[in-house]
């Protein structure tokens, strides 16, 4: 599910709140406190995935590593055993909670034609997982990274375009890239590109980041200036899209719980660029009402004209799983200004399959996302329908 794997992979280890980090004398006192760290870690996450509200036990835990930093670990035990206390009363309450493994839409979805006759697209010199599509405003260039697995590295890759549905492969897209995850590509009509990376998650909840693109290379990349990332325990700005005129970023923010299969929370802000700095706009929640909803919503993109918002949502559970396995759906919100709120979303019926991830061209005639094959992720076309 989008960068979700690598994303808990890398809050899996921001969350050990105590291994590496500190000395103690006593050997007993340390082992004590690891303990009950990784208790309160495995209930937490059994806690959210069963209904409960863990925000106030993230609230503790993000005291105990400063605890530790300073050499007191007398207040990170006396901080676990707190965490322990009300996570003991939550495991009593959660019973009469929602017990949904993961938030998704459960009424009656509304179905959009808007777009028809999604085809794979072929990358010439390519036969690798392709994930993410970007389509770039003057048409020419697709964006994509490959599979977003904790066991591979992913990277951010390009291709030029050839036809209607082919791309020729032109490697991975230097300068953007690190060892750690770069991914989720996106690019405005100016060439200032976004993307997103954890290369300094861990230190700085940073995961947005912005460089140049100039036609081969990305330079000067950067985080994304301004206030937008996260300061809450396990919540991670998780992609990003810019509008084309680059003064908005549409952003899907998401609460990750060490060892959860998905995300408790997703939900899409609106961030507006104020003089090179970003800042999320004072009117976010009422364009997003009718969007965050409770359902996952993440991998946003915007119209040219700002009117029509596409982005992924968890959508139901499929038959037979017991209420395990939730489809994913491609919707798209529409309004009839720039100031209004996005309507009611609908989905876009053509879209079949496990669809993530659209991507709609600066004329909005195309729209691309990615499908899984069998075992393998490959970019589709739909092309916007006549009527």
């Amino acid at each position: 599910m989008k960068v979700l794997r690598m994303i808990v992979a890398m809050l899996v280890v921001a969350g050990v709140l105590c291994a590496g980090l500190f000395v103690v004398s006593s050997e007993r006192t340390a082992d004590r406190i690891h303990r009950k760290a990784a208790q309160a870690q495995t209930e937490t996450r059994d806690l959210a995935l069963h209904g409960g509200d863990p925000s106030a036990i993230l609230a503790i835990f993000a005291q105990v590593k400063p605890a530790l930093d300073a050499g007191d670990a007398h207040k990170a035990e006396e901080l676990l055993d707190q965490a322990l206390k009300m996570l003991a009363h939550g495991s009593r309450t959660s019973a009469t909670q929602d017990e949904s493994p993961l938030p998704v839409f459960r009424g009656e979805e509304k179905e959009s034609g808007l777009y028809v006759d999604p085809r794979p697209v072929t990358i010439a010199r390519y036969d690798g997982n392709a994930m993410e599509p970007f389509i770039s405003p003057d048409g020419q260039f697709l964006f994509f990274n490959n599979e977003n697995d904790s066991k591979v590295n992913t990277n951010l890759l390009f291709a030029k375009r050839t036809g209607s549905h082919s791309f020729r492969y032109l490697g991975e897209l230097r300068g953007a890239n690190s060892p750690s995850l770069d991914a989720v590509p996106s690019v405005d009509a100016a060439g200032h590109f976004y993307f997103t990376s954890l290369r300094e998650y861990d230190r700085t909840m940073n995961s947005i980041y912005t460089g140049e693109f100039d036609g081969s290379d990305v330079r000067d990349v950067r985080p994304v200036a301004g206030a937008i990332s996260p300061k809450t325990p396990f919540t991670v700005n998780m992609d990003a899209s810019i509008s084309p005129d680059g003064k908005t970023l549409y952003i899907s923010r998401a609460v990750i719980l060490p060892g959860a299969p998905a995300p408790r929370k997703s939900e899409l802000i609106v961030v507006r660029n104020n003089d090179g700095a970003f800042e999320i706009a004072a009117d976010s929640d009422r364009i997003m009402k009718n969007i965050n909803t409770g359902p996952l919503a993440y991998a946003p993109a915007i119209s040219a004209n700002g009117l029509e918002l596409y982005f992924t949502r968890a959508s139901q559970f499929e038959a037979g799983s017991g209420g395990k396995d939730a489809k994913v759906r491609i919707v798209v919100a529409t309004r009839s200004s720039l100031n209004d709120a996005f309507g009611e979303p609908e989905v876009l019926s053509a879209l079949t399959g496990f669809v993530e991830a659209p991507s709609v061209s600066l004329d909005a005639s195309e729209i691309f996302f990615h499908r899984k094959v069998g075992i393998k992720y490959l970019i589709y076309r739909a092309v916007r329908s006549v009527h």
